[in-house]
C-alpha cells in the first residue's frame, strides 16, 4: 500500500457510509469512463460526474464558459468546489474532474513560456454530496500507455483503494 491510497482510503473512511456510497459510485465512474475522454493532445477534459437516480451515474463535458459562470476562471481553485455542489444539490452528489494542467489551459500559457503543452500527470476529482458540507478532492496518478495509440492507465492501486472502501 502507498501513501495516496493509504490517504484517498482514509478520506473516504471518514465519510458516513450512505455518503461513501454515493461517492465510490462517482469515483468508480470516473475510473471507468476517463480513459474514454482522455486525449494526449488535450489532456484530461473537464467533465461533470454526478448521480442520475439510484441506478445511473452520468457523465457530461462542461466547458470553460459554463465554469466561468462559478467565479474568474484565474481563480480556479477558489471556487471549484462550487461548481460539483451546484451540480449536488438537485442530483445528490457530484463531481468536478479537470486535470492538474487545467491553470495552464485556462491562462493559455505557453508555447514559448512553458506550461501549454506539457501533459496532465494526474486527474483532480472534487466531489461534493449534498449530505457534506466539505468537499473532498481526490486525486489520481495515471500512466500513458502506448505510443502510437497512446491510452490513460490508472495504477491498480486505485481501483484496489476503490474495492477495499466499497468492503468498509
Amino acid at each position: 500500500m502507498n501513501e495516496a491510497s493509504a490517504f484517498m482510503r482514509g478520506q473516504l473512511r471518514a465519510l458516513d457510509p450512505a455518503v461513501r456510497a454515493d461517492v465510490l459510485r462517482v469515483l468508480d465512474r470516473v475510473v471507468r469512463e476517463l480513459p474514454a475522454h482522455w486525449r494526449r493532445r488535450t489532456g484530461v477534459p473537464q467533465l461533470m460526474v454526478f448521480l442520475d437516480g439510484p441506478a445511473t451515474v452520468r457523465v457530461e463535458r462542461i466547458t470553460f464558459g459554463e465554469l466561468s459562470r462559478y467565479g474568474y476562471l484565474d481563480e480556479f481553485s477558489r471556487w471549484s468546489a462550487a461548481v460539483p455542489a451546484a451540480r449536488a444539490e438537485g442530483h445528490g452528489c457530484a463531481a468536478l474532474v479537470y486535470g492538474d494542467r487545467v491553470h495552464a489551459r485556462i491562462n493559455r500559457i505557453g508555447p514559448f513560456g512553458s506550461a501549454w503543452h506539457l501533459p496532465d500527470t494526474r486527474v483532480d476529482v472534487r466531489t461534493a454530496h449534498r449530505g457534506l458540507r466539505t468537499s473532498p478532492t481526490f486525486s489520481l496518478p495515471f500512466e500513458v500507455e502506448g505510443r502510437l495509440f497512446p491510452r490513460l492507465v490508472f495504477p491498480a492501486w486505485v481501483s484496489d483503494t476503490l474495492t477495499q472502501a466499497r468492503r468498509g
